[in-house]
């Protein structure tokens, strides 16, 4: 019985370790400073509690429009305080990286973030459920060992097939 138990757990941590494996979980992530380009978002802004359905909301609502093609895009974000952090609020902006701004699906609205900023720069070609906490964590740990000063705002970028972005505005000096 015991060694039944034992090939069992051997299978189920091999399967979880090739999954994670598949989904980008040991890929390196890349970070660099760098300048930002402009992302234009099209989304909608919320302001609560991150655990509330009102954010679930949101994320369904882009992913909808996405998906019904009512807006074309690369899911994309604006945190403007550190998601990372246990905090009972979160300021975000959810929506699509767009080119075309001329037809939104209704409620949403624009964001534009400027060219020309320096920012720490964190990529990870791994999934989106993966790809966003292993990139904060390399990025503070980064800005941390090299002393950088990080400003409260962080733009995400998912585009498809390539890997994840998220960049982290630097304080200058």
């Amino acid at each position: 019985m015991k060694k039944k138990f034992l090939i069992y757990l051997a299978i189920v941590v091999g399967l979880v370790l090739v999954f994670y494996t598949y989904m980008g979980g040991f890929t390196e992530v890349k970070i660099s400073e760098a300048v930002s380009s402009q992302v234009v978002i099209a989304g909608k802004y919320f302001e609560g509690d991150p655990s509330s359905d009102a954010l679930g909301d949101i994320y369904q609502q882009v992913g909808k429009a996405v998906e019904q093609k009512q807006i074309v895009g690369d899911f994309a974000g604006i945190y403007y305080n550190n998601p990372g952090k246990n905090s009972k609020t979160i300021k975000a902006f959810v929506g699509v990286a767009v080119q075309d701004t001329t037809a939104l699906p209704a409620g949403f609205t624009v964001r534009v973030v400027p060219a020309g900023r320096p920012v720490l720069r964190g990529e990870l070609d791994a999934n989106i459920t993966l790809a966003p906490k292993r990139i904060y964590g390399a990025l503070f740990d980064h800005a941390e060992e090299h002393k950088l000063n990080l400003k409260e705002f962080y733009v995400e970028r998912f585009p498809e097939g390539k890997p994840a972005v998220i960049e982290v505005e630097l304080n200058q000096k």
